[in-house]
């Protein structure tokens, strides 16, 4: 009975030896697997949005001017632009001083504005006031000021160019035409003797920056990602 137990407990041991032996050969055998590996890697070139105008690489353009303004006599100066980046744009054009913008949104029917892109108009204006609590609600055929930004090209491709123009006018009724165009702050040289400088501007002008002063209307030609605003 006792060897019989014993030869039963030898038997098992070996059972379980025998188990433990084919489970760590299976174990062992993981890297057995089929397999197939490819590699390589992710590559790629940066785009760029640039643009020149009027044939300037660097960040400041030369200077546009009207000459020898009469009332009644619109004069036009151009600004053309180039897509020198790797990628398609937008093209903008802003009026980024807004001492300046507002200065010239102040006179009134003595002025008159247009601008345009690649012989398309995007703004005229024969009555520039952005004084809202006067004139009401903006609308073309009244009180309507230039905006501080106007889209001058969408997806303009590498390579490609284009023009911009600004026409401003003296209006015909001007007597004692200002001395230059567009002084900022708006300044009263006596004009009308009610606070409105015949063709310039009135002291009482929407908006005005504390030390900012001049005369013109500076502006910037500004290159975007296609979607994107200055």
């Amino acid at each position: 009975m006792l060897k019989t137990v014993k030869t039963r407990g030898l038997a098992l041991l070996a059972t379980v030896a025998l188990l433990g032996g084919t489970a760590w050969i299976a174990a062992g055998t993981t890297g057995a697997y089929f397999s197939d590996t490819h590699t390589g890697a992710i590559n790629g070139s940066i785009g760029s949005i640039q643009v020149v105008a009027n044939g300037s690489t660097g960040k400041a353009l030369s200077d546009l001017s009207f000459a020898n303004m009469l009332p009644g006599e619109p004069q036009t100066v151009t600004i053309n632009y180039k897509n020198t980046g790797k990628n398609v744009q937008d093209v903008w054009i802003t009026f980024p001083n807004a001492t300046a913008l507002s200065s010239l949104n102040n006179v009134g029917t003595w002025g008159e504005a247009h601008l345009a892109a690649n012989g398309h108009s995007l703004f005229d204006s024969a009555n520039l006031n952005d004084h809202a609590n006067s004139c009401g609600p903006f609308v073309p055929a009244g009180c309507w000021p230039l905006l501080s930004k106007y889209k001058v090209a969408t997806s303009l491709a590498p390579g490609a160019s284009g023009n911009v123009s600004f026409t401003y006018e003296l209006a015909s009724k001007v007597v004692t035409p200002p001395t230059v165009f567009n002084l900022y702050p708006a300044h009263d040289s006596g004009g009308l003797g009610i606070g409105m400088n015949q063709g310039g501007n009135s002291h009482d002008q929407y908006f005005s920056e504390t030390g900012v002063s001049g005369e013109g209307l500076p502006f910037a030609i500004v290159a975007t990602q296609q979607g994107q605003t200055p």
